[in-house]
């Protein structure tokens, strides 16, 4: 079931809340590498398969093509993910550079740390996967309401944030900041994207739709995502997210052409 995005609720707030706290309490408490360590170990126990696929999910174009579905359906989740990716890239972007932190490969020795992917070495604050995988939790905890999918939502955000830590490229620190980022941009462009209609305008629609294809197809096309050994999703979210677009298109045909 659907509802009005619900932004202004305190319990909307708290998600971000919680992030900037633990993001508080590591800085404080000096337990920031500690807890890497922690959380980087977690793959000596599961092996290193799993993550690549769970990772993966905070890549920009994995998670724009994920919302391909909600096109020509739910124009207002369309424009206000478009909003809300703006605002995240400025977030990220914005402090990547003026932080310049060393990722743990930079600091680490390869002894102390199980890599998986690519070993980034610079601009590790904030995490961009988890700004983009909180972006997409927040938009669906604000447009539906039904409990089991903002939980869902929610669960698989903090584990793809997690996942940066478990594939050894970011601190816990850069994780907080990039789920509290993420969800507040969200909130944001839900709000602006309430105010500014024109981006429910069919042409602004259309442009959307291209973008989010855009993607899609570039997952067929073996866009590199760092992690080939999540290819097998990377088509399975390009496949399905086209699929799920035509049908919509199809649907709207009139009786006679179908």
């Amino acid at each position: 079931m659907t509802s009005s995005p619900t932004w202004r609720s305190p319990a909307v707030w708290a998600v971000p809340a919680i992030a900037l706290a633990t993001l508080a309490l590591l800085l404080v408490t000096g337990s920031n590498r500690e807890v890497f360590v922690a959380l980087n170990g977690w793959s000596r126990i599961t092996g290193p398969a799993p993550w690549p696929y769970v990772t993966v999910l905070g890549d920009t174009a994995v998670a724009l093509a994920l919302f391909l579905p909600f096109a020509l359906r739910r124009p207002d989740i369309l424009w206000a993910l478009a909003v809300s990716a703006l605002l995240a890239t400025l977030f990220v972007h914005g402090l990547k550079p003026f932080f310049d932190h060393a990722r743990p490969p930079a600091v680490l020795t390869a002894e102390a740390i199980t890599i998986i992917g690519p070993p980034y070495r610079a601009h590790s604050f904030p995490s961009g996967h988890t700004t983009t995988i909180f972006v997409g939790a927040a938009l669906l905890w604000l447009h539906f309401e039904s409990p089991r999918v903002r939980a869902v939502a929610l669960a698989v955000a903090t584990l793809v944030g997690l996942s940066r830590a478990v594939v050894g490229v970011h601190w816990p620190v850069d994780i907080a900041a990039g789920a509290a980022g993420g969800w507040v941009a969200a909130c944001l462009g839900t709000a602006i994207s309430r105010r500014l209609r024109f981006g429910l305008n069919p042409a602004v629609q259309a442009v959307l739709i291209v973008i989010g294809a855009g993607c899609a197809i570039a997952l067929l096309a073996n866009l590199k995502t760092g992690y080939p050994e999540a290819m097998h999703l990377q088509y399975a979210v390009g496949s399905i997210s086209l699929a799920s677009l035509c049908l919509a298109a199809f649907g709207r045909l009139p009786d006679r052409v179908r």
